[in-house]
């Protein structure tokens, strides 16, 4: 380069932008019961949130909850400690015949990771206050476990239910819905997993004359957090029968639309006279 020449700068030598040119408009990309995502079972202890889990066809039932699944059929496989369990959520993830993960429940989980993370800061719990530890770095780190998890069972391509126990509403004296049902999961952390899943049920039973009547509810409102993102489930109340209770849910979905029949035909027959019209 002689010293006539000028070095030309970045500035000089960038293209222009280019336009930004939106998608066209496009059809729902998924249809049909969903085979991944995220769920969160919630329901009052013996309430039936893990028979119903396990009852999910090619779903292991990853079991935090010493003695949870004792009495119930599927594939189990029993979690003593976290490194346990992230060694058992892995192979889980990988091996192609399991179609399903239910972590059951959240509720250890979490309890587990407030234990390790204090453990790490040289506290008894995460809420301890101690000289020279930063406790939002406590909390964050938490919530990062949290993160980590949402975002490995996304990725699985499979369908992954959190089971955690429900955090019962909290009405003050003039009938206000002061704190809505939801997950017993402490501070932020609830709203976060249920911000991330695409459906929140509600677990619960009653007595329906001398029998007692298991549901699955995705009715949600100010007194609880509970809802879907799928259509076909939003606003359902499922009746799950003693076996199979998979099959319940299975069955919404294969249920036609309202105004519409299993066999609907753009063309109508013509309406059958009466004996004697002309």
């Amino acid at each position: 380069m002689t010293n006539t020449e000028k070095q030309e700068t970045p500035a000089q030598t960038a293209q222009p932008p280019q336009e930004f040119k939106l998608v066209p408009p496009r059809p729902k990309p998924k249809t049909g019961i969903p085979t991944d995502g995220v769920w969160i079972i919630v329901g009052l202890p013996k309430g039936g949130k893990t028979t119903l889990a396990a009852s999910i066809p090619g779903c292991v039932l990853l079991e935090l909850e010493r003695g949870g699944a004792d009495r119930i059929d599927g594939w189990v496989q029993d979690i003593p400690d976290l490194e346990t369990f992230r060694l058992a959520l892995k192979a889980a993830v990988e091996n192609p015949a399991v179609k399903a993960v239910a972590i059951d429940s959240i509720d250890i989980f979490n309890d587990w990771a407030e234990m390790e993370i204090a453990e790490k800061f040289g506290l008894d719990n995460i809420s301890e206050r101690k000289e020279g530890v930063n406790s939002f770095e406590v909390w964050k780190m938490l919530r990062t476990r949290y993160e980590g998890l949402i975002s490995y069972l996304k990725r699985s391509k499979k369908l992954a239910l959190l089971v955690a126990h429900s955090k019962e509403v909290k009405i003050d004296d003039g009938g206000k819905v002061v704190i809505p049902a939801g997950i017993s999961i402490p501070g932020k952390l609830g709203s976060y997993i249920a911000a991330e899943a695409d459906a929140i049920g509600n677990v619960f039973k009653k007595q329906v004359g001398s029998v007692t009547v298991y549901y699955l509810s995705f009715q949600g409102g100010s007194l609880g957090v509970y809802g879907s993102r799928i259509p076909e489930l939003e606003d359902k109340v499922i009746a799950l029968p003693r076996a199979n209770q998979w099959a319940a849910v299975e069955a919404i979905f294969k249920t036609p639309a309202p105004g519409k029949t299993a066999q609907q035909k753009d063309d109508k027959k013509p309406a059958v006279k009466a004996k004697g019209d002309k």
